[in-house]
């Protein structure tokens, strides 16, 4: 199976593709030939289905509730977030609170209203990228890597996970924006500091539609180490143009008296405009014009604005601006002078504000040799090429940090806590894992949450159940490790659990074991640090990342003695007695332990549905784009024979059936927009099938009209070369006499029985009528030609015969070619002496090389 490397960058408003493809990573295009695929999923009647992307985009207008849009900062959000509730007002859509208090889009679907999540329009999307890349790819697409905003939580990014798994994906790795472009700016540079030295310090600032996103990132020979990264997930372009909007809504509602929210339409348009008009504002200084026509209530609006005004009215988004660059510089691992370059991406960077903000507060000049588009789609199928085995790419670690800090609280038998701490602090590099050690007597409940603030209602990541625990023999806690980690996606997990017991075992069976034991040790990278804490009784060991930390053992506790028994009391009989004894040593066992998972929503019943709706969302999709394909081929021919029949075919009907043809085609075209409209696949199938009937006996008679004369012409060639070898099989030429009579009686009656078929043929030929049914057939002619040259041709090509070379004479002794070389040459010249040897004479021509039917005597 051909393994796929795919990556997916889903924006705010655009979507793009990357594919590793002949060696290099390739951003593909769509069915509409461009690159940019625009984040819109819209629903519709039974006779529409889904539309994705610029289909979707291009009939919004007409359907502006149920298509849907700016639902990339609603993955993993609930009803009652703040920040959902203040990204609706934005949108066009009906909402409503789901029964888990998730945010659901209420939209019109095959004639009944349906809700769906932001999972589930996300999974539709996915659906169509895949099917994107997969025509481009011509196999089929599972692999793949997904971009998402590094301040996504642990709730957000198991929200995309679960879209991608509905969408029939394998997420090789989440990827944070920054990240991707990261890996797509330092994998292709050849000049990177070695390893030991001291990194490459590039700051990418990456101000997208939705949000901002800053990273400084260190760069060697072969790695990239994310030093720090924030995000402010209110500050895009988005929100610059929310601005331009609410000046016009105000500006037109004093100047037209209209209210422009209360028509989603205008309001859409309105927005629409107002983009237009920001982007023209970046490279003008001048005032800019907006005119819209029939707005509202038939009026004509018109406005202006120049850059200066957008500054004012955006003023304090630029202040945030200033402020989180601010804020990576503040308490940073490096310093403003430590900046080696300032790379920019994202669509709103192209403000020139922004641009000189950046530049202000890194004393950096901004660089823009990274595509501002398409940057994180690179890198993610870079990271996709990394992670397949399909591609061999050069080796190059990744080391992304956590957003903020997560700790883990445990509880007592009662329900009281009894102890927490912080696993992994803000800016922990992951992937990572680490071996927790507790002592119980009972099972273990772990819950895990963010230590610090983050942007998201959701806190608590989940509750983890270790177990089963029962006290030692002795009673005593028993030792369990648990290994916790930060997944590749940056999702925490639980991943595995055993208890450490120690056993009696004879040192004989030790010894057999304890070298395979220290063997495998041996092969184990690196040293665990081990931190204690000993008033909650929990030691910590620390994993450098996580390929190391799931390869790491337990170290083998090995006994102090030297396998001899001490004894305290000792009499004679005692020793003898305990000599007789088997020697035992002190073993460590570990028992596997179950761990009982406990995270808000995405279970495996969800998925089940989820997947479900959408296999019967995709199989609608389908019978919708058959159907529309067979109505779309009836109105292709209606058009293609209507145009046909002014021109090329007009010579090949009659006036009379002419006109009723064309009123048939008529008929169907007005069918097709009427009674038609939404009519099942088999009715168009059949009326194209009765349009053809007419349709392909005119086009037979064209095409007929076309090949006819060119077939005669082979016919005829044929013909004459066989009549030229019988004129000179007539005129004694050697080339034909081995030709037996009975060959040559064959060559003449074929001769004269196919001339009088061609002869008829061209009687024909020369009295059809354009007109009429073809007299005969291009196939007839071809049929007959074939005939004729398989009686004909096999006679005229047949070859001479082989002459047979002289027998060789009795009394001459056959000599081998070991003897002549053997043998010396000897002169037969009777005047040569010895002191003067004879001249060898030029090689005559050999007559067997002259003549190709000769043989070569041994």
């Amino acid at each position: 199976m051909i393994s796929s490397v795919v990556g997916f960058d889903i924006g705010y408003s655009s979507c793009y593709i990357g594919i590793a493809r002949g060696g290099g990573i390739e951003i593909i295009d769509n069915e509409y030939s461009k690159r940019d695929n625009p984040t819109y999923v819209g629903y519709g009647a039974c006779s529409d289905g889904r539309k994705m992307a610029l289909s979707a985009k291009s009939q919004m207008s007409s359907n502006i509730k149920s298509t849907i849009l700016g639902f990339k900062p609603l993955i993993g959000r609930e009803f009652e977030d703040p920040m959902t509730q203040g990204h609706i007002t934005s949108l066009f859509n009906d909402f409503e609170k789901q029964s888990d208090g998730s945010i659901g889009f209420r939209v019109d679907y095959e004639d009944k209203q349906i809700v769906l999540t932001p999972e589930n329009v996300t999974s539709s999307l996915l659906v169509y990228l895949k099917s994107v890349a997969e025509a481009k790819l011509g196999f089929a697409v599972n692999d793949c890597v997904i971009s998402v905003p590094l301040y996504f939580c642990d709730y957000q990014r198991r929200a995309m996970l679960f879209a991608a798994k509905t969408a029939g994906l394998n997420v090789l790795r989440l990827m944070n924006d920054t990240s991707a472009i990261a890996l797509a700016y330092g994998i292709y540079k050849q000049d990177l500091p070695a390893e030991k030295e001291k990194s490459r310090l590039v700051v990418f600032v990456d101000i997208g539609d939705n949000d901002t996103q800053i990273s400084a990132v260190g760069f060697n020979k072969g790695r990239l180490d994310v030093k720090k990264s924030l995000a402010d997930p209110q500050l895009g372009g988005r929100h610059f143009g929310e601005r331009i909007c609410a000046f016009f809504k105000t500006e037109f509602t004093k100047k037209y008296n209209i209210n422009v929210d209360s028509r989603a339409r205008a309001a859409m348009r309105l927005q629409t405009e107002c983009e237009k008009l920001k982007k023209t504002m970046s490279a003008n200084t001048t005032d800019i014009p907006l005119n819209i026509e029939c707005f509202m209530n038939d009026i004509d609006v018109t406005g202006r604005m120049n850059k200066d005004q957008f500054e004012e009215l955006t003023h304090d988004l630029f202040e945030r601006l200033r402020h989180l660059l601010q804020e990576l510089l503040y308490n940073a691992p490096f310093t403003v002078e430590d900046i080696d370059a300032v790379e920019i991406v994202g669509g709103s960077t192209r403000i020139p504000k922004c641009k000189a903000i950046i530049e202000e507060v890194l004393h950096k000049t901004c660089s823009t040799t990274l595509n501002a588009d398409e940057a994180a789609a690179r890198g993610c199928a870079l990271q996709c090429a990394i992670l397949s085995p399909a591609f061999k790419v050069r080796d190059f670690a990744i080391n992304d940090i956590v957003q903020s800090g997560i700790k883990l609280v445990w509880y007592n038998p009662d329900g009281t806590v009894g102890g927490d701490m912080e696993v992994f602090a803000k800016g922990h590099v992951f992937p990572f894992s680490k071996m927790l050690t507790f002592y119980r007597k009972e099972n273990l409940i772990l819950e895990a949450s963010y230590s610090t603030p983050v942007q998201h209602t959701q806190t608590v990541i989940g509750r983890f159940e270790v177990g089963p625990i029962k006290p030692a023999e002795d009673g005593s806690s028993t030792k369990v490790k648990v290994k916790v980690k930060v997944d590749i996606h940056g999702i925490l997990t639980v991943e595995s659990a055993h208890t450490v017991t120690k056993i009696q075992v004879p040192i004989e069976e030790e010894k057999k074991e304890e070298k395979k034991e220290v063997k495998k040790a041996e092969k184990k990278e690196g040293d665990k640090m081990e931190t204690e804490e000993a008033e909650n009784g929990v030691k910590e060991e620390s994993k450098p990342n996580e390929n190391e930390a799931d390869l790491k053992a337990e170290k083998i506790e090995k006994a102090d003695s030297d396998d001899k028994m001490k004894v305290e009391n000792g009499s004679d009989d005692i020793i003898s007695e305990d000599k007789k004894k088997p020697k035992t040593k002190t073993k460590t066992v570990q028992n596997p332990l179950e761990v009982t998972i406990s995270k808000k929503g995405f279970t495996a019943k969800e998925l089940q549905e989820a997947v479900e709706r959408e296999n019967a969302m995709i199989s609608t999709d389908k019978l919708i784009k058959d159907r529309l394909m067979a109505k779309n081929a009836v109105e292709e021919y209606v058009y293609e024979m209507r145009d046909k029949l002014y021109s090329k075919l007009e010579n090949f009907i009659s006036e009379s059936d002419k006109d009723v043809y064309l009123a048939e085609l008529s008929k169907t075209e007005n069918w097709l927009y009427d009674e038609g409209e939404n009519c099942q696949k088999q009715v168009y199938i059949d009326k194209l099938a009765e349009l053809r009937k007419v349709g392909d006996r005119i086009m037979t008679r064209y095409t007929e009209n076309e090949g006819r004369q060119g077939a005669l012409n082979l016919l005829g060639t044929s013909l004459v070369h066989v009549r030229k070898v019988l004129d000179l099989i007539r005129n004694k030429d050697e080339k034909y006499d081995h030709l037996s009579e009975e060959d040559i009686k064959t060559l003449a009656e074929k001769d004269a029985e196919f001339q009088g078929v061609f002869n008829d043929f061209c009687n024909k030929a020369t009295s059809q009528k354009l007109d009429e049914d073809p007299l005969i057939t291009v196939a007839q002619i071809n049929l007959k030609r074939k005939e004729f040259e398989d009686k004909c041709y096999p006679i005229v090509n047949k070859p001479k015969p082989k002459v047979e070379p002289p027998p060789v004479p009795a009394d001459e002794p056959k000599v081998t070619k070991e003897e002549e070389k053997d043998t010396p040459m000897e002169s037969t010249d009777a005047n040569a002496t010895p002191e003067q040897p004879q001249e060898q004479p030029a090689p005559a021509a050999d007559p067997a090389a002259a003549d190709p039917t000769s043989m070569e005597l041994d």
